[in-house]
């Protein structure tokens, strides 16, 4: 089983863990070469890019001009503690034991816009460049231009037979991965709370929810679909009938 999910802008390199030996991403030297890029860009051009105020952006061109492909231990955290935004917190990785954490290891990887596909033992340092922006270099047109092809394989690379990947990314990152070319099935998944008697997304807890899955997942050592159907964390429970063969709905 493959869980994929999309990174967050929140990050934080103070966490870390024993349970990870650091490792070096995959795409370590694409990432770099996107970073030489990047490195050249103005303040101006990346507020313009990602549609953020002077003041971040000032602190990303920062971040940009600092960054390096093997960046020292007090420079970079594992992916799986790095980021934390509202999937994360979910997540809450900190509070993982080291059964759980082996298998996010083994299972879960994140999408990332700089790095392509992470490891939860990745080392990353702080970024921000998300995959949907219109980020021009070479002869690529986007970062969905420059990935695809090599986050599907690797991901492909991955897979073992029967084996489904679960997708709890954004529509925005998940994209990225050629479905068509992906050698397992893929089950998506929607988290609704129920007011009124009726089904409503609300945007936060979809996110939070997203990360109660993968902690769910690794908690339970979840192997099969049966056993992801059994997701009950916070009060959510399947919905038989708004899930389908490709999508588990949730609700509470």
């Amino acid at each position: 089983m493959k869980i994929v999910t999309s990174p967050a802008k929140l990050m934080n390199i103070e966490n870390s863990t024993e349970f990870l030996k650091p490792t070096t991403p995959k795409f370590i030297n694409e990432a770099e070469l996107i970073q030489s890029y990047l490195k050249e860009k103005s303040p101006k051009y990346l507020s313009e890019l990602m549609e953020i105020s002077a003041k971040l952006a000032d602190e990303n061109w920062e971040r940009n001009q600092n960054w390096k492909s093997n960046p020292k231990p007090n420079e970079s955290a594992p992916a799986l503690f790095a980021f934390t935004g509202e999937v994360y917190r979910g997540l809450d990785a900190k509070s993982l034991n080291k059964e759980a954490v082996d298998y996010l290891q083994k299972n879960y990887r994140m999408l990332s816009g700089l790095y392509g596909l992470l490891r939860p033992s990745d080392k990353v340092m702080l970024y921000r460049l998300e995959m949907g922006r219109n980020f021009e270099f070479e002869h690529y047109k986007n970062l969905y231009e420059f990935w695809k092809e090599k986050i599907t394989s690797q991901l492909n690379s991955e897979l073992k037979a029967n084996d489904l990947v679960l997708n709890l990314a954004s529509a925005e990152y998940f994209k990225v991965i050629d479905k068509k070319k992906l050698k397992a099935p893929v089950i998506d998944f929607d988290f609704y709370e129920m007011k009124s008697g009726k089904p409503k997304t609300i945007v936060v807890y979809t996110k939070h929810a997203r990360g109660l899955m993968v902690r769910y997942c690794a908690e339970n050592n979840a192997k099969t679909l049966s056993d992801v159907k059994a997701f009950n964390l916070e009060g959510y429970r399947i919905d038989e009938d708004l899930s389908s063969d490709k999508k588990l709905v949730f609700t509470r």
